[in-house]
């Protein structure tokens, strides 16, 4: 039998009427508001469309079509969907998940294409009924789904789908109630069929560091030089599209009187007739000449006004084109010619692509909370002065579309400048709701009104951005611009733990934070974006612990090969290092267990630029400086207040090799003699105290001699 004797027979549910055919499926589900109610899919409908009750409008979800399954079951397992789509998940009497939760709207086409294989297997074995199901029909469904040719991942889900059916018993017509026990009881549907899930494991792999600054590189480039031209262009295309550009107030009349006023234009001013390739040359395009006189979808040129203009003996020009060149790159225009007609689509959506990486990137936000940004999402906090973005969180099972009645809070993101700039652009590019509306260029169905693009889509023109930078641009020595990235392609889900990883190593610790990617605070990447994102901080343990491990061996290593250390805290770095080294190391099974382990393994020693910090929050110096500016306390070195006198700095060989390069700098700047003399001054007062520093270190015996 499938059950132990143990579990108790549940008690008959109430009778429960077939729902009527005219039965709106999304009845007690909210919408996303703009949606029209009148379209709404109903219960006798064979294709279900329930994309309008996902939270996220880059999600595209797929229609439920009932007519994949058997004819005399389909009515049954309807019933069984509109019963998942109205309730909450009942819970299982192993208590597994938790209580209120509904299945999300992205599940259901799983759930669909799952209960298909238990709907062909019952048509297979003449059940015509699922209340005809017996627990010995059950075990055969078993033994049935461990034979698919599928992963155990997806057998698993095959049987979990079972179980669902089982659940939502009390709320379906008797024709379509599970009457045995609770399926397999007592063995989760992995136990069933063999499956060992590894939890916690972050799979995606880091984009390597050339690769990613190359591409926030050329992704800034966009937005600072390319991106203003390709804006315009744009927007002069539109508006002789729409018959509003201020040029096209000289015509009127129908297609011949704006022709002939055209033509007098182009021979009064020298211009030529707009190209396009053709067998023998450049040919006329009649298309743009008619959406350059305000006709663009209203009218036609017919056989003879296209043989009059083209005996009129204007020049036509190789391509057509919109707009002017102003960007520039080393000092050079980034193209010659202006952007032609046919090109403006391609650098629409990869001038997009770039916004999306900065603000992505930059932001730390996941790839649908930045589709799902809106227009108007940029502001400044009143309190801090920060600058921040809002929009909403990208995951949680209560999340479900706003409605007139109820919507969810936004959620503030600190971002850098540079990212109300992306925005800034973006907002100018459409006047569409989201900032990457689902079409503009492209033949999508999805309308821009209440949808956004799909993570599948910006991927695509990420690594079309990254192709056409290579295809046009060459680094000096002729390589590609964006490096190829060894482990794929540069899917925007990577971008989180890429950036994870920069803020703790580049160029010094949690500090870059701060630094090198203008985040105000080191506080704000410790509880970043002013809320709590437990998956963000376990990303940067996972990465701090990587660091951490990393240069407790190199320490190591490094005093044992005779590195001599000097400085007020010497003694503390040796003691440190050494007991950090003794650890003999722990698996790490998940982002959250490496928080834990990083608490109990990280020795506080902290390797600057030309110095080491021995952390000691009480003697720290930054700590007090930072105190008396009243900003708030750092649980690290902050390397932008650190001061030659505190006592929690130690120098490492490594540390002094550092300063000799400085110190040769520095020597250099002194004896320059066309540089202006307070600099010299400056620079030689620094050389002296780094000098100073030098000789301690080498002579430890003048250790005590002040700088």
């Amino acid at each position: 039998m499938t059950a132990p004797a143990r579990l108790p027979v549940p008690r008959e549910a109430p009778p429960v009427a077939w729902p009527d055919d005219q039965v709106p499926v999304l009845r007690n589900r909210p919408v996303r508001i703009g949606t029209e109610t009148a379209r709404f899919s109903r219960f006798g409908d064979d294709v279900w469309h329930i994309r309008p009750a996902h939270r996220d409008p880059h999600v595209s979800v797929a229609n439920l079509n009932f007519l994949a399954f058997p004819e005399p079951l389909r009515r049954q397992f309807r019933a069984v969907m509109l019963a998942a789509l109205d309730h909450p998940l009942p819970v299982e009497p192993e208590g597994r998940q938790r209580p209120g939760q509904q299945i999300g709207i992205g599940s259901f086409s799983n759930l669909a294409c799952d209960l298909q294989l238990f709907a062909h297997w019952m048509h297979g074995q003449c059940l015509r009924r699922i209340a005809d199901v017996t627990g010995r029909d059950l075990d055969i469904y078993l033994r049935h789904a461990n034979a698919l040719d599928k992963s155990p991942m997806r057998k698993a889900d095959a049987l979990c789908a079972v179980r669902t059916v089982w659940l939502f018993r009390p709320v379906l017509p008797a024709p379509c109630r599970l009457v045995s026990d609770f399926p397999w009881y007592g063995r989760t549907a992995n136990e069933l069929v063999g499956f060992r899930a590894r939890q916690g494991e972050n799979k995606r792999p880091r984009i390597r560091e050339a690769t990613m600054e190359a591409l926030l590189a050329w992704s800034l480039l966009m937005l600072e030089q390319i991106g203003p031209d390709v804006r315009d262009a744009w927007h002069e295309y539109t508006l002789l599209s729409r018959g509003e550009h201020p040029e096209q107030s000289i015509y009127s009349g129908g297609p011949g009187p704006r022709l002939r006023t055209y033509a007098e234009s182009c021979q009064r001013n020298g211009s030529s007739l707009p190209g396009k390739v053709g067998t023998e040359g450049p040919q006329i395009n009649y298309g743009h000449v008619l959406r350059l006189v305000g006709l663009d979808g209203r009218s036609q040129f017919n056989h003879a006004q296209k043989r009059w203009l083209a005996q009129q003996g204007l020049p036509v020009a190789p391509d057509s084109t919109v707009g002017t060149i102003t960007g520039k790159i080393h000092g050079r225009p980034w193209r010659e010619a202006p952007i032609s007609i046919a090109e403006l689509p391609g650098l629409w959506r990869r001038l997009g692509a770039a916004l999306f990486v900065i603000v992505c990137y930059l932001s730390g936000m996941r790839p649908g909370e930045v589709l799902a940004l809106r227009r108007g999402c940029r502001g400044t906090d009143e309190t801090t002065g920060q600058l921040v973005v809002n929009g909403y969180r990208g995951k949680g099972f209560d999340r479900t579309p706003d409605t007139p009645e109820k919507a969810e809070p936004e959620r503030p993101w600190v971002v850098v400048s540079v990212v109300h700039e992306a925005i800034s652009l973006l907002e100018s590019l459409h006047d569409q709701p989201y900032l990457f509306p689902a079409q503009l260029y492209t033949g999508t169905l999805r309308s821009s009104t209440t949808h956004a693009r799909t993570c599948h889509s910006i991927n695509r023109d990420i690594a079309d951005f990254a192709a056409w930078v290579n295809q046009h641009f060459r680094r000096a020595d002729g390589s590609d611009p964006i490096p190829e990235d060894p482990a794929g392609n540069l899917n925007a889900s990577r971008f989180r733990r890429t950036l994870a990883r920069f803020i703790v190593r580049r160029p010094r610790g949690l500090i870059a934070a701060a630094l090198q990617y203008g985040h105000v605070d080191t506080k704000v990447t410790l509880n970043y974006a002013g809320a709590p994102d437990t998956e963000w901080l376990q990303d940067v343990a996972v990465e701090k612990l990587e660091l951490v491990l990393e240069q407790i061996n190199e320490d190591v290593q490094s005093l044992e090969a005779g590195e001599h250390v000097s400085g007020p805290s010497a003694d503390a770095y040796r003691r440190r290092v050494t007991e950090a080294a003794h650890f003999p190391g722990r698996t790490v099974v998940s982002p959250r267990s490496a928080a834990r382990l990083l608490a109990s393994t990280d020795p506080q020693v902290h390797h600057g630029e030309g110095m080491t910090c021995v952390w000691r929050p009480e003697t720290a110096a930054c700590r007090a400086a930072r105190l008396v500016q009243g900003l708030p306390e750092p649980s690290g070195p902050d390397e932008s207040e650190c001061r030659s006198t505190c006592t929690n700095l130690a120098f490492t060989d490594r540390d002094i090799a550092s300063r000799q390069q400085e110190l040769r700098e520095l020597e250099s700047a002194r004896d320059n003699q066309l540089a202006p003399q307070p600099l010299r001054d400056r620079a030689a007062d620094r050389a002296q105290r780094v000098a100073a520093l030098i000789h301690r270190h080498e002579h430890p015996d003048a250790e005590g001699v002040p700088a």
